[in-house]
């Protein structure tokens, strides 16, 4: 009799067993379709230090909070950020590798040739983080106490006026360029490594003007080491409100700033941009992030994945007319 009854249940048992696995597998399934379900990968194109990894780091500490999954800085510095934006745009359109995009994004493609990707194809816009305002300062001891003073010593001394920033085509050089183009004077640019290299030079009298973002020269103006002529921010700057905007100095209204965005491969789908996108713009609006961006002089920004493609396309139109005004000669990275 127990041996009929064990003989008439097996069918039932197989049939559990088969239920059960089957709900195991659709489990383990729905769970890998849960985005994130694992560590998010933040490339940055620049090396450790700069403002850069400081904001990369903030939003991935917020993000992480969020979405309950770790958020990983990775450095793949070189070529201008060319690196690390080709290996994000060749990177699984997964979610899991984003990029940390910066303004040096719409400069390259007028300072170099064969470029080893197409942003505009390549890459997908997630949100805007912030902007980091620019400033242009002179030595005190030259006497230049405004923008019309400037230009007036330019056209008096044609190619005599000296600047420094960061570099051949980074964004103050251009703006620089862009600036003496519109106005009709010719300007001397000094390229340097880095800000301190030029302050310094500015502060000793070897440079006249160093343009780099508000944060590398906020404490010299404060002091009295260096004199303001003006930012290149749409309306005065909360961090240096003193000081005047191109247009009200007389001169191109020009607005821009070192800007900071995040970015996926082109194929990562529309639920996990808006995803990311939605968290990021939480994160951006924390008191925490909001006074940690100040501290930087950083203004948060946010919006929406397209509001970043509008802003992206406009940005390509002023670095293209740049590059022209500086008339740079494209670097061409070979095929």
């Amino acid at each position: 009799m127990f041996k009929k009854i064990i003989t008439s249940l097996m069918p039932s048992f197989a049939v559990a067993a088969l239920l059960c696995n089957t709900l195991l597998y659709c489990g383990a399934a729905q769970a890998q379709d849960i985005y994130p379900n694992k560590p998010i990968k933040i490339v940055l194109g620049v090396a450790p230090g700069a403002s850069t990894d400081f904001l990369a780091r903030e939003v991935g500490r917020g993000l992480s909070e969020r979405v309950k999954v770790p958020v990983v800085i990775e450095y793949k510095a070189g070529a201008n950020t060319i690196i690390g934006t080709n290996a994000v745009a060749k990177s699984a359109p997964d979610g899991y590798t984003l990029y940390l995009t910066t303004i040096t994004t719409a400069i390259n493609p007028f300072v170099y040739t064969n470029l080893p990707f197409d942003f505009k194809k390549d890459m997908k816009n997630i949100v805007l983080l912030g902007v980091a305002d620019n400033v242009f300062a002179v030595t005190p001891k030259m006497g230049i106490n405004n923008a019309q003073d400037m230009i007036a010593y330019a056209k008096k001394n044609p190619g005599q006026f000296t600047y420094g920033s960061s570099g051949i085509g980074t964004i103050h050089n251009l703006l620089m360029e862009l600036i003496a183009d519109r106005t009709q004077v010719q300007v001397n640019h000094i390229p340097y490594k880095g800000a301190m290299a030029a302050v310094t030079d500015v502060l000793g009298g070897n440079l006249m003007g160093y343009f780099g973002t508000i944060s590398a020269q906020r404490e010299f103006i404060k002091r009295g080491d260096l004199k303001p002529l003006f930012v290149t921010s749409a309306k005065r700057s909360i961090y240096l409100p003193e000081v005047q905007t191109l247009a009200e100095a007389g001169l191109p209204p020009i607005a821009t700033g070192y800007w900071m965005g995040l970015s996926a491969p082109a194929g990562t789908s529309d639920a996990i941009v808006n995803l990311l996108n939605k968290e990021i713009n939480a994160v951006l609006r924390t008191p925490e992030v909001i006074q940690k961006f100040n501290q930087q002089a950083i203004d948060p920004m946010g919006g929406t994945p397209k509001e970043m493609d509008t802003f992206f396309d406009e940005e390509l139109k002023l670095w293209q007319a740049a590059a022209i005004a500086a008339k740079i000669v494209p670097i061409s990275l070979g095929k």
